[in-house]
């Protein structure tokens, strides 16, 4: 066999194991995203239980501590929240026909003069428009039943949501006790010629979801408070929901200023009726988003790691495709990993014979 023909077939075999991998865990989805998503919350916790263990606590109780500080935590954030959301989700349903009315009295005027529409014309293409909107909220409380009916048909799926409460919390306790040792596992699986280079990829992969998941994390926690504050100071309904999504969205940058502006400036101006209130909320987003570029991201994320906004979105799109909520939740820091991945490849490709020879 010529050396080409023996480097194409050292090629061929890792690249079909890498499919076969890709397509064993895509057919196997259902059941493995409790473990990724333990996995993704076991590394962002392992460097607190490292502090842990450094001042002189080993590694099982502080695994325990953490993740029961962690649950806690979140269990009152959620207790906390979620009355909040409720209410103000109660209001925007009972107020929903007052903010109808005060819309039609804006836009019916506008119609009349850019439409050339006589009065009645434009009150019956308004109160047609307007009755569609008001059946919204309906449909989409209709269409969430449904959705969760059919999500919840099935032994199987309600089996596995309540396996999931289960294994998450479980795989997370063995995942952060045992972290360090497996990462020296699956080191020492690498053959000893490539071992250097593949601990450099393993360290740059670490500090790329270090700067970015770790960081952009923190930035969406803070972005989405300052945005429910504000809105809530502005007199905007729905500022709880408006605010978290405006956060989240920011993964993306500039979605959340899209995303939250237009509507809370357009629920702001139905309840209130005052364009200096949707100043406010203009002011609201307007900061936010400075500080969020001069002070936030610059002290929490720090320089950036080469994921264009575009690769992002694509990868939201991807994972909610392929793995549904649970996709949103891992595609951005899988987009890091395979971010990373490709540099490499790329590095070794020109590195290649091929390349120089070309």
């Amino acid at each position: 066999m010529t050396p080409s023909a023996d480097s194409k077939t050292n090629w061929l075999l890792p690249a079909a194991i890498c499919l076969l991998f890709l397509f064993l865990v895509y057919i196997s989805r259902r059941v493995l995203t409790p473990f990724f998503i333990a996995f993704i919350l076991a590394y962002l916790l392992d460097p607190i239980v490292d502090r842990l263990e450094a001042r002189k606590l080993s590694r099982g109780p502080a695994t325990v501590a953490l993740l029961l500080a962690f649950f806690i935590l979140c269990s009152a954030v959620i207790a906390l929240l979620f009355p909040l959301l409720r209410v103000q989700a109660e209001n925007f349903v009972k107020n929903l026909p007052e903010y109808v009315a005060v819309v039609q009295g804006w836009i019916q005027p506008l119609l009349e003069r850019l439409a050339g529409l006589d009065q009645e014309k434009a009150q019956a293409i308004l109160k047609e428009g307007l009755a569609r909107f008001g059946e919204l909220p309906m449909k989409i409380v209709t269409s969430s039943s449904e959705f969760l009916w059919n999500s919840l048909s099935g032994l199987f799926n309600m089996i596995l949501m309540a396996a999931n409460l289960i294994i998450i919390p479980v795989a997370m306790f063995y995942l952060l006790r045992d972290f360090d040792d497996i990462n020296q596992r699956v080191l020492n699986l690498v053959p000893e010629r490539h071992r250097k280079r593949t601990l450099a990829v393993f360290k740059e992969i670490d500090a790329t979801l270090a700067g970015f998941v770790r960081g952009q994390l923190l930035v969406v926690i803070l972005m989405g408070a300052l945005y429910c504050i504000g809105l809530f100071l502005c007199g905007a309904p729905m500022s709880l929901f408006i605010g978290m999504m405006a956060g989240i969205a920011n993964l993306v940058p500039y979605l959340g200023l899209i995303l939250g502006f237009v509507p809370a400036a357009v629920m702001t101006f139905a309840h209130t009726q005052d364009w200096l209130s949707v100043l406010g909320v203009a002011g609201v987003f307007a900061v936010v988003q400075a500080l969020e570029g001069m002070v936030i991201t610059p002290r929490v994320v720090g320089e950036s790691i080469g994921l264009h906004p575009v690769i992002i979105m694509a990868a939201v799109l991807l994972g909610a495709e392929f793995f549904g909520f649970a996709g949103i939740i891992l595609a951005v820091p899988a987009a890091a990993v395979i971010n990373v991945l490709a540099k490499q490849g790329l590095k070794v490709y020109k590195e290649s014979d091929f390349f120089k020879v070309s």
